[in-house]
């Protein structure tokens, strides 16, 4: 694993999953989560996803030096996510970042790409339930895990107004 990829699968984490990269590395599972990406999925599929985001990003950045995310969006979905190849293990990084489990892919895929290991669901490590992005999303804690204090249970999970907002667009 280089730096230079292991920046670029940052990158494109905050980008599938609207959190900053300070909020990914403060999880301390990113370079876990992009050695289970390249171990259930193989090189060759991760350099052709990180590849592909670049080319999004380049695609809604035009000649300004920062993609429009609405535009980010509408690159990501016809690089990306419509991509039978690429979407499914997009998909799965989201559920990798906010659920802390990688799922398996269907056997369809698996069969077609060759990639016997990406059908196997699985935990990365015991932190990551507990790092799981969800859990930030609500804001609340993950039950039974980082106890957050008697009787805060009393009271909903807020969910901040950035997550709102993202949710309905």
């Amino acid at each position: 694993m280089t730096a230079h990829s292991f920046k670029e699968f940052l990158l494109l984490s905050v980008d599938l999953t609207a959190f900053e990269e300070t909020d990914l590395l403060g999880t301390g599972l990113a370079h876990q989560y992009l050695a289970k990406v390249r171990d259930a999925c193989g090189e060759g599929v991760v350099t052709a996803l990180l590849g592909a985001h670049r080319a999004a990003r380049a695609d809604a950045a035009g000649d300004a030096e920062s993609p429009d995310r609405t535009l980010l969006d509408r690159a990501l979905r016809h690089r990306i996510f419509s991509d039978d190849r690429l979407g499914p293990v997009a998909r799965n990084v989201i559920k990798l970042w906010y659920a802390g489990m990688w799922y398996g892919l269907p056997p369809e895929w698996t069969d077609c790409y060759e990639a016997r290991t990406a059908a196997e669901t699985s935990t990365v490590t015991a932190a990551s339930y507990q790092e799981g992005l969800l859990w930030r999303a609500i804001a609340a804690n993950p039950p039974g895990a980082k106890a957050p204090g008697y009787g805060s249970w009393a009271q909903p999970p807020r969910i901040e107004a950035r997550y709102l907002k993202e949710a309905t667009q």
